[in-house]
């Protein structure tokens, strides 16, 4: 992996694995969490590969740097259309990345955190497979039975209801940094991922382009309604893997 451009002044070299940890490591802010957005996308914007999959698309200097973003986050953000589209589980982590995490002062696993306004969701996304894994969280809307909620809660997931109609992703990211989990990674799907832009919430956002062009109508970054302004953005540094994806990173605008 080589640096190619840093706001910092950091000037282009090879890094190395601790370079990479300084690079990636989250801020934290006293005022709110710190909320960093992950995505990988073709050269012609599809965050989909040919089986609707984001999978299909990345490459292996991109599953070391997402491996990396888990490393260093508390908690991971997700859609619940993401938890299904990927087979999402709660998150195990290699040696590696639980001994980074034991080295940063961080907790042993992330929380799998998932927004969901139906809550339904298959009760297996609390296991692992092999080994342990991290605890996972539901925030849903008002208007679940018990009896809905009870295959999720007996499975040893928490569920969280909102006791409104729609998700205030403000009030659910202060509730995880009271729980001591500041430093946050969504990882999609796009509506939400739209939906915390739209808030002012996302302080950064990591976008790797695979070296790929598929054709077709898959889905951007973000999905939904457009903003009525654009938002600014800050390229913060730039990388390139040895199998030719480029990594950017981009700081909210002041």
């Amino acid at each position: 992996m080589r640096l190619l451009f840093d706001r910092d002044g950091g000037e282009p070299r090879r890094l190395t694995d601790p370079d990479l940890v300084e690079l990636y490591r989250h801020p934290v802010r006293e005022d709110r969490p710190w909320v960093r957005s992950n995505f990988v996308s073709s050269l012609d914007g599809s965050v989909q590969g040919p089986d609707g999959r984001a999978g299909s698309i990345n490459t292996p200097s991109d599953q070391a740097v997402f491996a990396l973003h888990r490393a260093l986050a508390d908690a991971i953000v997700v859609g619940a259309t993401t938890v299904r589209d990927e087979g999402y589980r709660a998150v195990n982590l290699a040696p590696w990345q639980s001994e980074l995490r034991l080295a940063e002062g961080l907790a042993p696993f992330p929380t799998l955190v998932i927004i969901s306004k139906t809550a339904r969701l298959d009760p297996t996304i609390a296991a692992t497979d092999p080994g342990a894994g991290g605890s996972v969280l539901v925030v849903t809307t008002s208007g679940k039975t018990p009896e809905e909620l009870e295959p999720l809660r007996r499975a040893g997931i928490e569920v969280v209801d909102t006791h409104t109609p729609d998700v205030d992703l403000a009030a659910v990211l202060d509730d995880l940094a009271g729980r001591g989990l500041p430093r946050l990674l969504c990882e999609g799907g796009p509506r939400l991922h739209r939906d915390l832009l739209a808030a002012d919430l996302v302080d950064e956002m990591s976008l790797t382009l695979a070296p790929v062009v598929l054709g077709g109508g898959g889905l951007r970054t973000t999905s939904g309604e457009a903003f009525a302004a654009a938002l600014d953005f800050d390229l913060q540094f730039a990388l390139l893997g040895d199998d030719g994806a480029l990594f950017t990173n981009y700081r909210r605008h002041p």
